[in-house]
């Protein structure tokens, strides 16, 4: 079997994330520290197709469940993940006060619709106004609304003889004219006495009149009106009619839009898509930051390359399982490890022979859940092996 040597293999993660806002913004709250163990959140699962978009409150089918407070708490202690509060967000932005007023207002908004437009008792009493009523199939659609346009014809017809009686058709009338007949009779003992008077008056204003004119616009504005109360009917019995497609897609459209609220919440909430440790701190609270500017890198340790150059006479491929021994050195004294892992890239060094650059892809959790290397060891050339696994 062929030994080799280790000649500047180290440790590097496997997924290493610079978190960072998509927005830009001050930073209100910030729980992570440099060294601790955060844990990752997938977005994608939460909010992706077939996710949480839709739920529901239990019990009540009006309300959707995930509003700012069910996402603030869900991304503080992710119930999945077992670690505790405060170890998922890892900080927020001030104006996720703001977001969140906007997302709340939206889901309330949305049950008010849910409960007066699309519950099923709204539905079916819609259906039976304007589509399916047996006893009255076209009530809305056809003979109250005809009925109203009758009406109003004949309000016109009786209006215009009106003013034809009087001479007012097509005439401006100019001022208002009163006029009033007084008389009075006295008796006394010795004789008859009687008041006779005639007054008439003319007011001027300062509008003209135009009385055969205003009843035709106001019978063209009715007859308007009422046609288009028609054609609003005739819309709803048709949204009736497709009342599986159109109610639904009406409510899926405000799901979609308090989507996109829940979204740009989201927006002002920092958190890493994989868990690993906290190796760096860009900002503080307090400080501002524009939109991808990192804040936190969180680098993943359960899962390990090691990169760098080994010494190996033989021929190693892509697939390849390699042993790699080494000692650490601690307080308690040096102790010997051995990791396995496999080769995921390999080329031969330039201008020298039985040597390769190499990545290996090892686990780095051991038995009892603690990770085995630390990022960016160094492996020492003198107490290092590396040795081909050969599977029989």
């Amino acid at each position: 079997m062929v030994t080799g040597k280790s000649v500047n293999l180290r440790v590097r993660p496997v997924v290493s994330v610079d978190s960072s806002f998509p927005i830009d913004g001050v930073i209100s709250f910030q729980d992570a520290t440099l060294g601790s163990r955060v844990h990752g959140l997938n977005i994608e699962v939460l909010f992706g197709i077939g996710g949480a978009i839709g739920q529901t409150v239990p019990g009540d089918v009006s309300r959707l469940l995930w509003d700012s407070t069910h996402i603030l708490n869900h991304v503080f202690d992710a119930p999945s993940q077992a670690a505790g509060h405060g170890v998922t967000l890892l900080a927020r932005l001030r104006s996720a006060w703001d977001a969140a007023a906007d997302l709340d207002r939206a889901v309330l908004m949305r049950q008010n619709s849910y409960l007066t437009s699309y519950s099923p008792d709204v539905l079916s009493e819609v259906r039976r106004v304007y589509y399916d009523e047996p006893r009255d199939q076209s009530a809305v659609r056809h003979r109250l609304l005809k009925a109203a346009e009758d009406d109003a014809g004949r309000i016109h017809n009786g209006l215009t003889s009106a003013y034809q009686k009087r001479g007012w058709l097509n005439k401006i009338i100019e001022y208002s004219r009163s006029e009033a007949d007084n008389k009075a009779t006295q008796y006394s003992g010795s004789g008859h006495i009687q008041f006779e008077g005639f007054t008439d008056t003319n007011s001027w204003g300062y509008e003209f009149r135009y009385p055969s004119a205003e009843n035709d616009l106001k019978y063209h504005q009715a007859r308007a009106a009422v046609r288009q109360e028609f054609l609003n009917a005739w819309r709803m019995s048709e949204m009736c009619r497709f009342g599986g497609t159109t109610f639904g897609n009406e409510l899926g459209a405000i799901d979609l839009g308090i989507r996109k609220l829940q979204g740009a919440y989201l927006d002002t909430l920092l958190f890493t898509p994989s868990g690993g440790i906290v190796t760096a701190v860009f900002h503080q609270k307090g400080d501002y930051v524009r939109a991808g500017e990192p804040v936190f890198r969180v680098e993943d340790d359960t899962s390990v390359y090691l990169v760098g150059t080994v010494k190996y006479r033989g021929m190693l491929r892509i697939g390849t399982t390699l042993n790699i021994s080494t000692t650490l050195f601690e307080a308690e004294g040096p102790t010997s490890i051995t990791v396995s892992g496999e080769v995921v890239s390999v080329r031969g060094h330039d201008s020298v022979s039985e040597q390769w650059d190499i990545l290996i892809l090892c686990p780095n959790v051991s038995a009892a859940g603690d990770p085995i290397l630390p990022l960016n060891y160094n492996f020492d050339f003198e107490t290092t092996t590396v040795e081909e696994v050969v599977v029989p």
